[in-house]
C-alpha cells in the first residue's frame, strides 16, 4: 500500500472530475497531466487553482497578479514515484548535473576539446605491442 502525501491526494481528488481523462486504475496519468500543463489547458489549471491547499502551494503573487508555478508543480509530479519508498524527492541517480538536472536529460551538453585543430588516435594493435 503506497502512502500518498497531502498534495497528491488533493491532486487525485481535482483530476477524478475529469472522469478518466488523467486516472487509470486509480493511478494518475502524470505524462497526460504534464503534457496539458504545458499546452496550459485552462480546465486543467483552472480545476488546480480551485483547491486552496493546490493554490497555496504553487501560487505567488508578482504585481498583483497570481502566477502559477507550472515548473515546481510538473517536479514535484515527476518525483512522485520517488515518495513511496522515500524520505527524499531525489532519486537513486548518480551522475553530473547542470543547473539542477542530470546532463542525460538536458538538450545543451557539448563535449568540448581543448585542442580542436589536432587530432587524437588512440588505440593499440597486435602490431603496436609487438614492436614495444
Amino acid at each position: 500500500m503506497a502512502v500518498e502525501s497531502k498534495v497528491i491526494e488533493h491532486i487525485r481528488n481535482v483530476l477524478e472530475t475529469f472522469d478518466d481523462k488523467y486516472i487509470l486504475d486509480g493511478r494518475i496519468k502524470k505524462t497526460k497531466v504534464i503534457e496539458d500543463l504545458d499546452k496550459y489547458d485552462h480546465d486543467l489549471i483552472q480545476a488546480l487553482l480551485s483547491d486552496e491547499l493546490i493554490h497555496n502551494s504553487y501560487t505567488e503573487k508578482i504585481a498583483d497578479v497570481e502566477v502559477f508555478k507550472v515548473n515546481q508543480f510538473i517536479e514535484m509530479l515527476e518525483f512522485k514515484k520517488y515518495w513511496e519508498d522515500s524520505y527524499t524527492k531525489y532519486s537513486n541517480k548518480i551522475g553530473l548535473t547542470s543547473g539542477g538536472k542530470f546532463i542525460d536529460e538536458s538538450t545543451d551538453v557539448v563535449l568540448d576539446f581543448p585542442f580542436k585543430d589536432t587530432v587524437l588516435k588512440a588505440g593499440m594493435s597486435k602490431e603496436d605491442l609487438e614492436n614495444s
